[in-house]
Protein backbone atom coordinates (compact mmCIF):
# COMPACT_ATOMS: atom_id res chain seq x y z
CA UNK A 1 0.00 0.00 0.00
CA UNK A 2 2.53 2.51 0.52
CA UNK A 3 4.08 1.80 -2.89
CA UNK A 4 0.68 2.97 -4.51
CA UNK A 5 0.70 6.00 -2.36
CA UNK A 6 3.63 7.09 -3.64
CA UNK A 7 2.80 6.66 -7.05
CA UNK A 8 -0.45 8.60 -6.86
CA UNK A 9 1.08 11.22 -5.50
CA UNK A 10 3.95 11.38 -8.25
CA UNK A 11 1.41 11.25 -10.43
CA UNK A 12 -0.55 14.00 -8.91
CA UNK A 13 2.27 16.29 -8.59
CA UNK A 14 3.29 15.81 -12.65
CA UNK A 15 -0.50 16.87 -13.57
CA UNK A 16 -0.35 20.38 -11.10
CA UNK A 17 2.55 21.32 -13.52
CA UNK A 18 2.12 24.63 -14.59
CA UNK A 19 1.91 24.70 -18.32
CA UNK A 20 4.86 26.35 -20.47
CA UNK A 21 4.29 30.27 -21.83
CA UNK A 22 4.99 30.97 -25.43
CA UNK A 23 8.44 32.46 -26.32
CA UNK A 24 8.67 36.32 -27.10
CA UNK A 25 8.66 35.23 -30.98
CA UNK A 26 5.31 33.41 -30.93
CA UNK A 27 3.58 36.31 -28.92
CA UNK A 28 5.33 38.86 -31.44
CA UNK A 29 4.36 36.88 -34.76
CA UNK A 30 1.05 36.58 -33.46
CA UNK A 31 0.17 39.78 -32.77
CA UNK A 32 1.82 40.96 -36.14
CA UNK A 33 -0.94 38.45 -37.81
CA UNK A 34 -3.97 39.48 -35.81
CA UNK A 35 -2.89 42.92 -37.02
CA UNK A 36 -2.82 42.16 -40.47
CA UNK A 37 -6.43 40.00 -40.36
CA UNK A 38 -7.87 42.73 -38.37
CA UNK A 39 -6.71 45.48 -40.83
CA UNK A 40 -7.63 43.70 -43.72
CA UNK A 41 -10.74 43.08 -42.67
CA UNK A 42 -11.74 46.70 -41.54
CA UNK A 43 -10.19 47.98 -45.05
CA UNK A 44 -13.05 45.27 -46.62
CA UNK A 45 -15.84 46.82 -45.24
CA UNK A 46 -14.86 50.54 -45.21
CA UNK A 47 -14.33 49.91 -49.23
CA UNK A 48 -17.39 47.86 -49.86
CA UNK A 49 -19.69 50.06 -47.50
CA UNK A 50 -22.29 52.01 -49.19
CA UNK A 51 -23.91 53.29 -46.28
CA UNK A 52 -24.58 57.14 -45.99
CA UNK A 53 -22.21 59.76 -47.52
CA UNK A 54 -22.26 63.58 -46.81
CA UNK A 55 -23.21 65.89 -48.85
CA UNK A 56 -20.71 67.74 -51.30
CA UNK A 57 -20.08 71.05 -49.87
CA UNK A 58 -21.09 74.07 -51.62
CA UNK A 59 -18.88 77.06 -51.29
CA UNK A 60 -20.12 80.57 -52.28
CA UNK A 61 -17.30 83.04 -52.84
CA UNK A 62 -18.34 86.19 -51.07
CA UNK A 63 -17.84 89.65 -53.38
CA UNK A 64 -17.82 93.00 -51.61
CA UNK A 65 -17.89 95.50 -53.27
CA UNK A 66 -16.36 98.95 -52.40
CA UNK A 67 -16.22 102.28 -54.31
CA UNK A 68 -13.05 104.36 -53.82
CA UNK A 69 -13.46 107.73 -54.43
CA UNK A 70 -10.85 110.10 -55.64
CA UNK A 71 -10.92 113.53 -55.03
CA UNK A 72 -8.75 116.00 -57.39
CA UNK A 73 -7.95 119.37 -56.27
CA UNK A 74 -9.26 121.56 -59.49
CA UNK A 75 -6.11 123.59 -60.69
CA UNK A 76 -7.09 127.53 -59.64
CA UNK A 77 -7.56 126.54 -56.13
CA UNK A 78 -5.31 125.67 -53.36
CA UNK A 79 -7.50 123.45 -51.20
CA UNK A 80 -10.15 120.96 -51.43
CA UNK A 81 -13.19 120.92 -49.43
CA UNK A 82 -14.21 117.75 -46.98
CA UNK A 83 -17.90 118.94 -46.36
CA UNK A 84 -20.71 118.21 -48.97
CA UNK A 85 -21.05 120.60 -52.04
CA UNK A 86 -24.41 122.01 -52.07
CA UNK A 87 -24.35 123.95 -55.59
CA UNK A 88 -27.92 125.72 -56.67
CA UNK A 89 -26.71 125.72 -60.69
CA UNK A 90 -27.04 122.33 -62.51
CA UNK A 91 -22.81 122.62 -63.96
CA UNK A 92 -23.98 119.56 -66.53
CA UNK A 93 -26.05 122.60 -68.43
CA UNK A 94 -28.59 119.70 -69.75
CA UNK A 95 -32.31 120.15 -68.93
CA UNK A 96 -33.64 117.73 -66.05
CA UNK A 97 -35.65 114.70 -67.34
CA UNK A 98 -39.32 115.15 -67.73
CA UNK A 99 -41.51 112.30 -67.72
CA UNK A 100 -45.71 112.31 -67.67
CA UNK A 101 -45.37 110.47 -64.24
CA UNK A 102 -43.76 113.62 -62.74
Amino acid sequence: MVATVATEASTVTEARRKPRRPGPGAVIWGSIALFAVLFALLTYQLSSSSGPSTPPVVLRKVVKRRVVTTIVPTPGRSSVTAGPVVSSQSTSGANPVTTSAS
